[in-house]
């Protein structure tokens, strides 16, 4: 009421706590396999503190030792806890009775501080969670039951970047959408510099759920007390607003223009307080819960240049959790020459597979920037556009020549070329040919950890995959290889299987 709320808007729901913290034990919020909403509630038993990063760059080995020492005894009965967090620990359970949703208890410790998921399969977490798992699980069985219970079917932990404390990764990056990432850069003189900088190392080492590089988005967290640096990673993008912890000293301005310049479109909205610790703001002390009927569309974003072809293919994902059903004349491209005010729609049309739509941008003149947005609406009332601030931010490209179609755009390419649609898929996908001759080709399918899943024929220049491996079974969400071996070289494609 004194911040001027509407509290009709408001659900209070009343639950014992013991800490403030609600990232860290509040829900993690899932759809099943079967599309079902739900509540993912690990274990949560509070913060042991431990050594991390050292500046000449070696991690003590009581860093690894550490949090096993300090949490073995409690790992015989993990949700008696015996440190005060029991509270806390049972949030999720009255939040399910609640809501009316399902609660998945996950018999692990997954703080959620200390992960930030880019909502296509892929995690981030610095070591602790290894860590702090270790007296129940090995590395490789908390991937299994993360892949189990939140669908991350590729988990990327990062060397711990505090010198000592909590480790989380919240502190120090944040994903701003599954391409791009914001981490934290602290003056030339602190203590962490150099750990810091590390971290944004490995994660500029990394791919992204579309196999390119994550574009890195840097924020400068000065000074306010000491060793203690602004944390404006820490904070909060709810819908398109954002809201960013400020700290009353001179870079609260620069940090909110950051935050603009990332994020065209959303909202920034700056939010003062002077009671964060070092190791906390906003992030720590909120949790969104997700809408279980969302309208969710997904799309690989075209690359920053494409050949140039007579139109330009688009395709999308629209998954209306709800089930209503989609408003077809709703589901649109936006498209428009850079510098254009005026917007040129195309119909987004369905295809073969299931919830995949496909529409096609005619093609300006090769060395043009295109600007482009994608738009649906569901019979629920829910309307939604990629990007989500569309259409004050969008996407972009530029067509380039192509110099193989300019000699004859009706000559067979001399190398074998791939198409896949739909891209990402779900239930299967098309994949076309382009080689010369008639004679087969090997198609092999691999999985992000290089594994081959599956080999197709590929004696006709077309050809289905319906998503499972070779044994029948439905492929895991996340990133594939479809490569074509011809006598001559050897071609892939990369495709995204969402589930």
């Amino acid at each position: 009421e004194s911040w001027g709320v509407n509290l009709d808007h408001v659900r209070f729901v009343r639950a014992n706590t013991y800490s403030h913290w609600t990232r860290d034990w509040g829900p993690h919020s899932v759809f099943d396999g079967s599309g079902t909403y739900g509540i993912a509630d690990p274990y949560f038993d509070g913060y042991p503190w431990v050594s991390g990063c050292h500046i000449d760059g070696d991690v003590p080995a009581q860093a690894v030792a550490q949090p096993v020492a300090q949490t073995a005894a409690r790992m015989t009965s993990p949700r008696a806890g015996t440190r005060g967090w029991e509270e806390d620990d049972a949030v999720n359970g009255v939040l399910a009775a609640e809501l009316g949703c399902l609660l998945h208890e996950m018999p692990a410790y997954c703080t959620g501080g200390n992960i930030m998921v880019d909502g296509h399969g892929i995690a981030f977490s610095t070591r602790r969670m290894v860590n702090e798992n270790a007296p129940l699980w090995s590395e490789e069985e908390f991937r299994g039951l993360a892949q189990d219970y939140l669908g991350i079917h590729s988990y990327r932990f990062l060397d711990d970047p505090e010198i000592h404390g909590i480790q989380h990764i919240d502190c120090y990056a944040k994903l701003l959408d599954e391409e791009t990432v914001l981490v934290k850069e602290v003056p030339a003189w602190h203590p962490e510099y150099a750990c810091v900088e590390r971290l944004v190392d490995q994660i500029s080492a990394q791919a992204n759920c579309y196999g390119r590089p994550y574009a890195i988005v840097r924020i400068f967290c000065d000074s306010y007390s000491g060793n203690a640096v602004a944390g404006y990673t820490n904070s909060l993008i709810l819908n398109t607003k954002v809201l960013v912890p400020l700290f009353g000293i001179a870079s609260d301005d620069d940090a909110l223009q950051t935050f603009a310049g990332a994020m065209p479109g959303y909202e920034v909205i700056g939010f003062p307080y002077g009671s964060w610790y070092d190791y906390d703001a906003l992030h720590c002390r909120t949790m969104g819960i997700f809408d279980r009927h969302m309208l969710r569309i997904w799309h690989r974003r075209l690359d920053a240049e494409v050949a140039w072809a007579p139109v330009i293919p688009i395709e999308a994902l629209i998954d209306d959790r709800s089930e209503a059903g989609l408003l077809s004349e709703e589901l649109s491209v936006y498209w428009r020459v850079q510098g254009e005010a005026s917007w040129n729609r195309v119909a987004l049309a369905a295809t073969a597979g299931a919830d995949s739509f496909r529409a096609e941008i005619p093609a300006p003149a090769a060395g043009t920037n295109l600007e482009y947005y994608l738009a649906a609406a569901d019979l629920s009332g829910r309307a939604e556009t990629l990007p989500r601030s569309a259409p004050a931010g969008f996407y972009s490209f530029t067509l380039v020549a192509d110099p193989a179609s300019a000699e004859d755009a009706q000559t067979t390419p001399a190398t074998p070329r791939i198409t896949v649609a739909p891209n990402p898929l779900r239930d299967g996908t098309t994949i076309r040919l382009a080689a010369p001759g008639n004679q087969p080709l090997a198609l092999e399918i691999y999985d992000a950890r290089g594994r081959c899943v599956r080999r197709l024929s590929a004696d006709s220049r077309a050809t289905h995959w319906d998503g499972r491996d070779a044994g029948g079974h439905p492929c895991a969400a996340g990133l594939y290889w479809i490569v074509l071996r011809d006598p001559a070289e050897t071609t892939g494609r990369r495709c995204l299987i969402v589930r």
